[in-house]
This record gives C-alpha cells, sequence and structure tokens, in this order.
C-alpha cells in the first residue's frame, strides 16, 4: 500500500509539473476594423518645350533663306476624359514676322514653315484661334485612348525676301506657339 501511495503521490506530482509547465491556451481576439480613405488626384496638363529660343537667318537681298535650325516642338499632355482634340499652332500676332523699326518689314506672307520635313507654306492660314497668320503643327482629333502622352515635331523656316526690295539691317520678330485643347 505504501508503494502504491507513493506511486499515487509520483502520478499527482507529474499532473501538477505539467499543469505548471503548459501555458494555458488562450482564445483567438480581434479588434474592430478601422478604416483609412484614400484619395489620389491626376491633374490637367498641357505643357509645350521649344527649342531653341533663338533661330537665325543670313538674309539673301532676293530670295529664300532658311533659319540656322529647326525649332523643336514637345507637347506633354494629361486631360481629362472629357476632352476631345488637340492643336497646336505656330503664329505671328499681326501680319508682320519681322522689323526693323524704320518700317521695313517682312511680312507673314513671306515666312514660312516646314513641318516634319513637309514642304514649305506661309504662315497665312486661318488655322485655329490665333487669326490669318498661324500654322497648324500638329492636330490629334480624337483623344480616345491617349489621354496622357507626348508628340514631338520640328518646324523647318524660312524667309523668302523676293521683291521687298529690303535695306540693309537687323530685323526682329515673334513666333509664338500654343497648344490647345478641347
Amino acid at each position: 500500500m505504501q508503494v502504491m501511495k507513493k506511486q499515487m503521490w509520483f502520478l499527482l506530482a507529474a499532473i501538477a509539473m505539467v499543469l505548471f509547465v503548459t501555458p494555458a491556451s488562450h482564445a483567438q481576439l480581434n479588434s474592430s476594423p478601422s478604416t483609412v480613405l484614400l484619395n489620389a488626384t491626376l491633374g490637367e496638363s498641357l505643357t509645350l518645350a521649344v527649342s531653341p529660343a533663338n533661330v537665325t537667318f543670313a538674309l539673301s537681298p532676293s530670295g529664300t533663306s532658311n533659319g540656322n535650325s529647326p525649332v523643336s516642338i514637345t507637347t506633354t499632355w494629361v486631360l481629362g476624359s472629357t476632352r476631345t482634340s488637340l492643336n497646336v499652332y505656330a503664329y505671328f500676332s499681326s501680319t508682320t514676322a519681322l522689323t526693323d523699326g524704320l518700317g521695313h518689314n517682312i511680312p507673314t506672307t513671306n515666312f514660312n514653315g516646314s513641318v516634319n520635313g513637309g514642304g514649305f507654306s506661309s504662315f497665312t492660314g486661318s488655322t485655329g484661334p490665333f487669326g490669318a497668320n498661324a500654322v497648324t503643327i500638329y492636330s490629334l482629333s480624337s483623344l480616345t485612348g491617349v489621354f496622357n502622352s507626348s508628340h514631338s515635331d520640328n518646324l523647318g523656316l524660312q524667309i523668302n525676301t523676293t521683291g521687298l526690295g529690303l535695306p540693309a539691317g537687323t530685323y526682329t520678330g515673334t513666333l509664338n506657339v500654343q497648344a490647345q485643347v478641347i
């Protein structure tokens, strides 16, 4: 009996030891969910990169003279889905392309542009919103699928002094390049 009592105490001691050494199991506990509101905005933009900023001509007394460099025009846009068309224009704000400031002028009819290596034509077109002294550089009539993109063009420039009878001098003018979306 004493042996049995010892075995009993030994068994109780083993059970107690297991209870103290084994960690208690715990049920999973979760908090209620918290939320984070997310907002992302991509704003509309329309930019032009035009270079060089200065084109020079060695004028002929009577004939055509090309500019020393074509004008590189890169149009970059991010537009809303309601936009339908994109146009890039080069234009003069009057019928005078260049002047010496003394009344001797080179009219836009004698100033020519060549878009992307095409034929030269004078700045007398009534293209876009800029009057009768413009040429269209680029036109994209459907923006479906191209709301975020860019496009590059080259504009060669030429002056024809035939019949103008210009005196020697320095002639200056400003060519505007502008993009428009509708």
